[in-house]
Formats: C-alpha cells, sequence, structure tokens
C-alpha cells in the first residue's frame, strides 16, 4: 500500500517536472514574440518618421517648382540652374521659409542641395533676393529642412531624346518637365533605403527649339561671326604688321 502511494507521488513529480517545462518553452516562445513584434514596432516608428520628414521635404519642393517664374523680358534672371546635386530656380511661393522671411512676399531664388549645416548633413535649403546684386548665395543662411535625406537629385525630361537628363545647358529658361528624388538615409536595422520620387510640370516654361533647330541656329551664329570676321579681316591687313587696341593705348598714327 505504501509502496503504491509512493509510486504515485513519483509520478505526480515527473508530471509536474512535465508542466514546468512545457511552461518555460511557452514562455520562452511568448518572450520571443513580444520581442520580435516590439522589435518590428519601433522599425515601423522609424520608417515612419523617415517618411515624415521625406513627405514634408518633398511637399516643399513641389510646390516651390509649382510656383516658378520666368518673364521672357529677362530670362538670365529667372533661369534654372542644375549642376550636380544641387537645383536652383526662381520662385514665388513660400516653401521652405520661416513664417517672418520677408521673401515671402514677392519673387526670390530658391537652391537645394545636399549639404551640411553645423556639423550635420542632410537636404539643406537656401533663399535670397533673386534681383539683388548685394545678396547671392553664399550669403544666404543654410536651413537644414531635413536631416534625414542622404541624397538629392533633380533631372528634367528631354522630350527630343526621350530620356531623363541631369545636363542642363538652358541656364536662360526652364525645363517643361522635372523629377526630384530624394533618399532617405538607410538605418541599421533596415535591409533598404526609402526613397521618394515626384514628377512636376512647370506650367510658365517656354518653348525650347528642338535640338536639330537649336544646333542650326547655333552654326548659322558660328557662319555669321565667321564671315564678319573674314570682312573685316583685309581691313586689318591692309598696313604693316598688326595693331592690337587695348584700353589706355594711343591708336597707331596719333
Amino acid at each position: 500500500m505504501r509502496a503504491r502511494r509512493n509510486r504515485r507521488i513519483g509520478f505526480t513529480l515527473i508530471e509536474l517536472l512535465v508542466a514546468l517545462a512545457i511552461f518555460s518553452l511557452a514562455a520562452a516562445m511568448a518572450a520571443g514574440t513580444f520581442w520580435s513584434v516590439l522589435k518590428a514596432w519601433n522599425r515601423g516608428g522609424e520608417m515612419l518618421e523617415q517618411l515624415h520628414y521625406g513627405e514634408f521635404a518633398m511637399e516643399q519642393l513641389v510646390t516651390a517648382l509649382r510656383g516658378a517664374a520666368w518673364f521672357p523680358s529677362k530670362p538670365e534672371a529667372f533661369g534654372f540652374w542644375l549642376e550636380g546635386d544641387k537645383a536652383s530656380w526662381v520662385t514665388s511661393g513660400t516653401a521652405f521659409l520661416p513664417p517672418d522671411s520677408p521673401l515671402r512676399n514677392g519673387l526670390h531664388r530658391l537652391s537645394v542641395s545636399m549639404d551640411a549645416v553645423q556639423g550635420e548633413r542632410g537636404l539643406v535649403v537656401r533663399a535670397w533676393p533673386h534681383l539683388s546684386e548685394d545678396v547671392n548665395e553664399s550669403d544666404a543662411e543654410a536651413i537644414l529642412v531635413c536631416p534625414e535625406a542622404e541624397e538629392f537629385e533633380c533631372e528634367w525630361y528631354d522630350f527630343d531624346a526621350d530620356t531623363w537628363s541631369t545636363d542642363w545647358e538652358e541656364t536662360n529658361s526652364l525645363p517643361k518637365l522635372v523629377r526630384v528624388t530624394l533618399t532617405m538615409k538607410k538605418r541599421k536595422d533596415f535591409d533598404e533605403e526609402l526613397e521618394l520620387q515626384r514628377l512636376v510640370e512647370l506650367e510658365v516654361a517656354p518653348e525650347i527649339p528642338a535640338r536639330e533647330n537649336r544646333d542650326r541656329t547655333t552654326d548659322v551664329a558660328n557662319d555669321e561671326a565667321a564671315a564678319a570676321a573674314s570682312a573685316a579681316a583685309p581691313e586689318a591687313n591692309g598696313s604693316e604688321g598688326t595693331v592690337t587696341l587695348r584700353a589706355g593705348e594711343p591708336e597707331a598714327g596719333e
């Protein structure tokens, strides 16, 4: 009778150990699942934070581009500049400007590029009066608008070549269609980079002649210049030697 009771107590202890082992395994699995969910939650929060920074910067870029200004009376003052990762144009919008900025009341030139402000690199914006001779880009305050940005690219669509390009030479004009791309900094726990992209049509952009017409115009201008130089050559070569006129020097024969 006692042996049977001891045997029953022994089975109860074994069952208790098995139950503890199962509970420990279940607790470990639950803890692993909890930490996985928490990690995914934190990653999602970081991605949303990056997306917030990027979307704000991108919306401001689109607003500034849609507000681009151009007038044929003085095209050189309203041209679109594109060099590397920096783009600049004249705009009438209030994008990127502080509420107390005097530039909000009129036209101003805006430049967007990747730069560093106080040791922190990101998307930087500068704004200054576009017709002022006393203020230029180097004097304008650099504003870090998106510290989460890693790369910025601005391209224009070449309708002649049917392709996107970063080589813009028509600095007295505006492109019809531009594409801006903003790549965010890669987080250490992320395998991919967050990239934002927008297409913006500049409605005030003038019509640019087709490339073949521009080349033909350039050739005609070069031919006219060469003809004018040839016509002037006999007059200069009519006397012996060559006379070069410089400011402050008397003409020959005086």
